[in-house]
């Protein structure tokens, strides 16, 4: 077989690549960007040549790379010193983009443990779907968005979603597929995928987009990426879309790390502020709880939902417990009263905090349907407004606007509509870019409650 001169030189690259490294001491590929290298991975032409699930690439020319595994080291000393049909990469790539182009690849030894792989595109449409499972609607959801836009694609899962029990009960797997895709679309570049975005289903687009973006990653620069990967301003520019992205960390690097609880965590330390910690904390302790990917998390006990809560540090105590009846609903087999019973098992000063989680599942659950996630809230008996918080947060987050929480919140009972209403202001106050936009916002939805919206919305009436 013929091959062209692209070809050629992408298979010569790191044919060499996968023989016994020397003894010297050229260690120069320790210090590239596996973000910059996964890009020279696609422009020199190696993803039509390799398999190597980090770049999505399914190629049998060259060596398999996820069964190589080369070694940074190896591929450095190979790009620099070619043999065969490989020409010299001295002229046509930097000292720089050779350790790039090397952490990359080398990645694949340090991040084999990732449950999901990147989004690759085929001819799967939704109208091949209608009896064909949950994963060709992921891929046909992923297809579209990946060909035609997250834009037509969301709204499209949106129109969906009432008619379709599938897509319903798929929902939030199907926009992780999307994220995936749209990652895929927009080059690797996190900020305009995002943007393009909407938190259906449970925020999954937002998280798929992550999820992806740190597969490849060497595990010494995890620290690194997850600090870079939600500093674009253009994802900055607005409360929500930041909190989405670093939220969305926590996920992704649980998936990374193959549901590695206190590794995750530990990563989600390195970040530079306290709302990002614990943001990102938030989505470990979600992607913990409540899989994207069917996994069972060793860091669960059936005979106590409501650990690891009771057991981590302090510090991260917080979201586990906004997230902790997700858990407890998986033991009670969604037994709504049992879950908020077990609430009361939490650590006295978290109490309330388990309740505002049973309100957000209970959100979940009852949909659009008002009155449902009322009576649900009910079962809470004492903590009944902690669990209407929960849900006017839920409500808000969902739609990323905060009239509907409004008109849910002034069908509560009357001593608890000024906590319902906090909950509303909590979520609009990431929304709103200004103080004056955030009180027009709580001026609109809450009537003679705008001291609770200002409230919960961190400023004073």
């Amino acid at each position: 077989m013929t091959l062209g001169r692209t070809a050629v030189t992408c298979a010569a690259i790191l044919l060499a690549a996968i023989a016994p490294a020397s003894c010297g001491g050229d260690n120069a590929g320790s210090t590239g960007d596996a973000v910059a290298g996964k890009r020279l991975f696609a422009e020199n032409g190696c993803a039509g040549c390799h398999t190597f699930a980090a770049a999505g690439s399914t190629g049998t020319e060259g060596p398999d790379l996820d069964a190589a595994r080369p070694s940074q080291r190896m591929v450095v000393r190979q790009l620099r010193h070619p043999g065969g049909l490989m020409p010299s990469f001295a002229g046509r790539l930097s000292e720089r983009e050779m350790r790039d182009l090397a952490a990359f690849v080398g990645a694949g030894r340090s991040s084999g443990k990732a449950v999901a792989v990147p989004f690759a595109p085929d001819d799967k449409r939704l109208s091949e779907c209608s009896d064909a499972g949950a994963e060709c609607l992921e891929q046909a959801f992923g297809n579209l968005t990946f060909n035609q836009g997250p834009k037509i694609a969301l709204a499209r899962l949106q129109a969906t979603l009432q008619a379709d029990r599938a897509v319903q009960v798929d929902c939030h797997r199907i926009a992780h597929r999307m994220g995936s895709a749209a990652l895929s679309r927009f080059d690797d570049r996190v900020a305009p995928a995002f943007v393009a975005g909407s938190p259906i289903c449970a925020s999954g687009y937002y998280h798929g987009i992550i999820e992806r973006a740190f597969l490849g990653q060497p595990a010494s620069r995890l620290a690194t990426v997850a600090r870079q990967l939600c500093s674009d301003p253009q994802i900055n520019a607005q409360r929500f879309l930041s909190y989405q992205c670093i939220h969305g960390l926590g996920h992704g690097l649980m998936i990374y790390n193959g549901y590695d609880l206190p590794a995750s965590l530990r990563t989600c330390d390195d970040l530079r502020t306290g709302f990002q910690r614990v943001s990102c904390s938030g989505g470990v302790f979600m992607e913990n709880f409540n899989s994207s990917y069917g996994v069972t998390s060793k860091y669960l006990r059936s005979g106590d939902p409501i650990y690891p809560c009771n057991a981590v540090a302090e510090r991260h105590k917080l979201y586990c417990y906004l997230l902790v009846t997700a858990n407890i609903l998986r033991v009670t087999h969604g037994d709504l009263k049992a879950t908020a019973d077990a609430c009361r098992r939490s650590e006295p000063a978290w109490v309330s905090t388990c309740y505002e989680s049973f309100g957000r599942d209970a959100s979940g659950i009852a949909g659009k349907d008002a009155g449902e996630a009322l009576a649900s809230c009910r079962l809470a008996k004492r903590n009944e407004g902690d669990c209407l918080y929960g849900v006017a947060r839920e409500i808000v987050n969902a739609d990323a606007a905060g009239a509907r929480g409004g008109r849910f919140c002034a069908q509560a009972a009357h001593r608890f509509r000024e906590r319902c209403y906090a909950g509303v202001g909590s979520v609009l106050a990431a929304i709103e870019p200004t103080a004056s936009r955030l009180r027009g916002a709580c001026r609109a939805v809450s009537g003679h409650y705008l001291a609770g919206c200002l409230r919960g919305a961190g400023l004073s009436s």
